[in-house]
């Protein structure tokens, strides 16, 4: 289907049996969540636990994109035809007035470097890797996959990679990176993560507290 139609597409109300993903209000008790399955995912030096708390809280994805209708699916199969199959950490797919717009997201261990000594490193590189076959799978085989809901991933999807605690980056360092954002490959740390979460939470706290601090301000202004 080409970019054009797809902008003509009506917004499903469901895509591969799901729901789009609630995001308004959120509550700031998801913070405490993650910051709970970060410290597992440090201590047991592996992402597992933040792939688990993703799954179970999606919302805390859809805080890397600027959303509309968001569909969020953990560990969807990509059938390869040599046999076997891969399965991304999460594709997010984002339903704009260009139509669905696709995001792969691959998730290494917080205690995982982005950058070493010597450059980018082994684990970032891996996930640069998998991204690269991701994507030449989804516009190759895009005809099979959209039959089965995968719509419009002939596209070049954006790709998040997530790893490392902070992003404390020397210049150098970020000029490392620079390759990989211009190839549409973001890569962040957990720290990033959680800030984004934050502003989502605060962006879209539940209205009645909302209410009450408007209510407040206004007293004072009497």
């Amino acid at each position: 289907m080409k970019s054009q139609n797809l902008r003509q597409l009506p917004i499903p109300s469901v895509m591969m049996g799901q729901p789009p993903v609630k995001y308004e209000p959120v509550s700031r008790s998801i913070l405490k969540g993650f910051s709970a399955a970060w410290q597992e995912a440090e201590e047991a030096r592996s992402e597992k636990p933040m792939q688990k708390f993703l799954e179970l809280h999606p919302v805390v994805l859809v805080s890397i994109l600027s959303p509309h209708r968001v569909w969020v699916f953990p560990q969807q199969a990509l059938g390869k035809a040599v046999g076997g199959g891969w399965q991304p950490d999460f594709l997010l797919c984002d339903w704009t007035s260009n139509g669905p717009e696709w995001t792969i997201v691959e998730l290494e261990s917080p205690t995982a470097k982005a950058i070493n000594t010597r450059g980018i490193s082994h684990k970032c590189r891996e996930a640069q890797q998998q991204i690269s076959d991701y994507r030449t799978h989804l516009k190759e085989k895009w005809q099979s996959l959209q039959v089965n809901g995968l719509i419009g991933s002939h596209q070049q999807t954006r790709s998040w990679i997530i790893i490392g605690r902070r992003e404390n980056y020397e210049e150098r360092d970020r000029k490392r990176l620079i390759d990989l954002r211009n190839d549409d490959i973001e890569v962040a740390s957990y720290a990033r993560l959680y800030g984004q979460l934050s502003e989502m939470v605060e962006l879209r706290r539940p209205r009645r507290r909302l209410d009450k601090v408007l209510a407040a301000w206004r007293a004072t202004k009497r």
